[in-house]
This record gives structure tokens, sequence and C-alpha cells, in this order.
């Protein structure tokens, strides 16, 4: 699969400026999550990295009030557990549709992979699965992984909701063998996160517990992309 171009770093700005400026509007954290989920559905699966992108744009910003809409919003979503997800092909996939010209998304469904599990993933879990498994996109490089999960740390640390709730989740995503979602490695770098954010580490040295908790995975001559 040839992974979708990027939008230019202006059209994201102004992305990330509507999608605050839509935030701020309502004073409801639930209709906030429900433009938050708006905007993830509309850009759909291929271009769930956009959506993450433009989480860092935020991240990235000194606007200390659109960090705290942004991880408050984030926050309501984990509290009803029903984070904006992205979903990654599993690591038990048989094969990726590499010959499939011009290639949708739909074409990813449980029917193509049979009983393989899939599943919505949330931001962190998206990153750390793009960077660690073998998925329809070219895979995550470790330094954009480490950057981008650092910066979003860093976002969600502006909502104690989101700073609590999400190292729990992680927690427990890191203990279920069950679902096939999750290679023990990946797991592995979850429960990294998921201890280092809940000691109060700082956001960069969060994302390095990640990339420390296991070797580098992949292969010497596999391409990597940034985000």
């Amino acid at each position: 699969m040839t992974d979708p171009a990027p939008p230019s770093p202006p059209a994201l700005r102004a992305a990330a400026d509507r999608l605050v400026s839509a935030l701020a509007a309502h004073d409801d954290p639930e209709y906030r999550l429900t433009v938050l989920k708006r905007l993830a559905r509309r850009l759909g699966e291929e271009h769930y990295p956009v959506f993450l992108r433009l989480l860092n744009v935020v991240a990235e910003s000194d606007d200390e009030r659109a960090k705290r809409l942004l991880a408050g919003t984030i926050g309501t979503a984990l509290r009803r557990m029903d984070l904006p997800g992205g979903a990654l092909s599993s690591w038990g996939a048989t094969r990726l549709p590499d010959n499939v010209t011009p290639f949708a998304a739909s074409a990813l469904s449980g029917q193509f992979f049979g009983a393989t599990p899939r599943r919505l993933l949330g931001p962190v879990e998206y990153l750390t699965v793009w960077h660690m498994q073998r998925t329809q996109r070219t895979p995550l490089g470790a330094q954009t992984f480490r950057d981008s999960l650092a910066h979003l740390i860093d976002l969600l640390n502006h909502s104690e909701e989101a700073r609590t709730l999400y190292p729990q989740k992680l927690a427990a995503d890191a203990e279920n063998e069950l679902e096939g979602a999750y290679t023990r490695a990946t797991r592995d770098r979850l429960a990294a996160v998921a201890t280092a954010w809940k000691t109060g580490k700082a956001p960069a040295a969060v994302a390095q517990a990640a990339l420390d908790a296991v070797p580098e995975q992949a292969p010497g001559g596999w391409v990597v992309r940034d985000l």
C-alpha cells in the first residue's frame, strides 16, 4: 500500500485552528467529543494519521488554552471508553492487499482478513502498533515514533483526567493477550509507556521508555516513514 500524501503544514495549521475553534464554541464536554469523533470519521481510517498530525500541531503550539480543550476532550473520551480511533491490520494477517490499485480502506475489512482480529486503536496505541508491527502502512520510523509520542503525551498531560485514565487503559491493554491486536513486543512497549507515564516522568522520557522496552524490531533494509 502507498500511504496517502500528508497535507501541507499550512493546511494542517488551518485545520487545527478550525478544530480548536469548533471545540471552544461549545461548553458541553460531550458535544466537544462529538466534534472530535466526527472529524476522525470524516477523515476515515485511511487518513487517521492526519488526525494524529492535527493533535501534534496543537501539541507543538504555544496555545495552552487549545491544549487544555483538546486534552480535556480526549479525557472525556477515555472516561466514556470512546476514543476516536483508527484501524490497522492485525499482526496475525496472512497477507496484505499490496496489488490492489486503487487501494480502498474498505478492502481491510474483517471479511478480508477472515478471523484475524482488527480493532480501532486510540492515538497512543495506533502510533505504537504502526511503529512495531507489520500493517497495511509503511512502518513508522523510531525517531518519528518517539517525537510524536512525546508531543502527544505532553498534550494529554494538560488534562488531569487524560493523564490519569490513559496510562490505566494502556496497562490494561498490555495485559490482554487474547485479542490478538498486539504482539508481545507491542504489549511490552504499551506497558512501559503506562508505567513511565503513571510515575510522572517527562513526556520525552516516557517516549524513550517505550523504545527502551524492547530491542528495535525492524530488520535492516525496511523502509520507514515519518508521520
